[in-house]
């Protein structure tokens, strides 16, 4: 088998285009901050004897309020919002204060549980109108107990005393649950407008490309956020989605290009180059690894694919001096062969031995560099014995790898052992065909000695 095609055996898999994963999104209701206390003020309680109580909800036994709102306080700040609920419910039972409402409401949005006091905080809204923490709250539970027609009321009327746009966010969840998308998107693109968050304009264009089916739009206004405020990371993934669905390859390159230099992750770096390679630019992806990311590996695949043996040659020695190990000393080896023209160079010939050498001996047996450099010392009729017994060791691991049979057969042909080359050039033969100039080559001369 030619050469070229002993050399493609050592190249990795063709690079081929990446697809950006799917990126998820679902509604979410308002949810209160939790309570912070300074650990000097919780130590002034000493919380720590009540951490290891028996917590029993049936429990009637009367404690003082103080002793109750560091309790809540405390289950709060470590995570526990079951415990604080419990603890906020009591307190409003016991003492009737909205502001135990309010923490009752809210620690039960964190566990999603509905909240008995529904019917209360509901009172005490309309009683307040102007409330607007309240309203929210209530959006929020009304959203937990999936009564979706008393959540858009409850929105309106939370937008007529707010302008916030975690106001109009929040406004717009029922109407997404009940697929009323484009009140949704309307709402939505109201709270964008007046922060320009990428997090909002994301909820905005899922609906727009994957709810509504208006996709030119949900591109529109993701590249006139691209354009103002650069290459924001979820943005252009969500753009490079929706392009990489459309299959459009320019387009995909392009945020791939502005991803790298947004973030300086190299995952966008060498996706670009599978673009390229994809492409068949191979050009641009040379000249991206020149001058704006360094990946020698890559660099020296694109050498190869472009049958530029001198300059992979080069790379191929530095990453070996680099410390990345013998293969790359191989690698040197074989770019140093295929880049000579004169290709009975002795010179030539003894360096590339030296090479394979210090290579095998430093550990670089893969089957492909025993391949190439047994068939070289038979071909070139510089150790034919030792070629055969490294082709074999390669045999040994892939027995069925024809250009490793052609290369034994040759050998066998060298060594004037006609019957096996014969043997082994024949299952080449069968599998192959005689398309290939090497193999026809091989052939004739090998029949020619077996009849013999």
């Amino acid at each position: 088998m030619s050469r070229n095609n002993r050399l493609r055996s050592v190249q990795r898999q063709r690079l081929v285009l990446g697809v950006v994963s799917v990126l998820f999104w679902s509604a979410c209701s308002y949810v209160p901050n939790v309570t912070k206390v300074p650990k000097n003020k919780l130590a002034e309680y000493n919380p720590k004897h009540f951490a290891h109580q028996k917590y029993d909800q049936n429990s009637s036994e009367y404690e003082n309020e103080d002793s109750l709102i560091m309790k809540a306080i405390f289950y709060e700040q470590q995570g526990d919002y079951e415990k604080s609920n419990y603890y906020y419910d009591k307190l409003y039972q016991e003492t009737g204060k909205e502001e135990y409402l309010f923490r009752e409401m809210g620690t039960a949005l964190y566990i999603n549980r509905k909240s008995k006091n529904v019917g209360r905080l509901q009172a005490w809204a309309k009683a307040h109108p102007d409330n607007i923490k309240a309203k929210r709250l209530l959006l929020s539970a009304y959203l937990t107990e999936k009564r979706y027609d008393e959540a858009k009321k409850i929105g309106k009327e939370l937008l007529e005393h707010s302008g916030m746009p975690i106001d109009f966010e929040l406004a717009s969840n029922p109407y997404i649950m009940t697929g009323e998308y484009k009140e949704a998107v309307d709402l939505l693109t109201q709270a964008y407008n007046k922060t320009f968050n990428a997090d909002i304009l994301i909820k905005i264009t899922t609906l727009l490309a994957n709810y509504i089916g208006d996709v030119n739009e949900a591109i529109n206004r993701l590249e006139n956020h691209r354009r103002l405020y650069e290459c924001n990371e979820r943005v252009c993934l969500q753009l490079a989605e929706i392009y990489s669905k459309q299959e459009k390859i320019p387009e995909l390159l392009s945020l791939y290009k502005d991803l790298y230099k947004a973030t300086g992750n190299e995952q966008y770096a060498v996706k670009l180059i599978e673009g390229y390679v994809f492409t068949k630019e191979t050009d641009k992806a040379i000249a991206f690894l020149t001058s704006e990311y360094q990946n020698d590996e890559l660099l020296y695949e694109l050498y190869l694919s472009k049958k530029d043996y001198k300059k992979a040659q080069i790379i191929a020695q530095k990453v070996y001096e680099h410390g990345h190990g013998p293969r790359w000393l191989a690698e040197s080896a074989m770019a140093l062969y295929e880049q000579a023209e004169n290709k009975d160079s002795k010179p030539m010939l003894d360096e590339v031995v030296k090479k394979f050498e210090k290579a095998i001996q430093e550990g670089a047996r893969d089957s492909v560099y025993l391949n190439y450099y047994g068939y070289t010392l038979i071909d070139k009729d510089i150790d034919i014995a030792k070629g055969v017994d490294l082709i074999k060791e390669a045999l040994s691991e892939d027995p069925n790898n024809t250009y490793y049979l052609d290369s034994l057969a040759w050998g066998y042909y060298k060594l004037n052992n006609c019957k096996e080359a014969y043997r082994e050039m024949k299952k080449v033969v069968d599998i192959e065909g005689l398309e290939e100039d090497e193999i026809r080559e091989h052939w004739q001369n090998i029949e020619k000695c077996n009849k013999k």
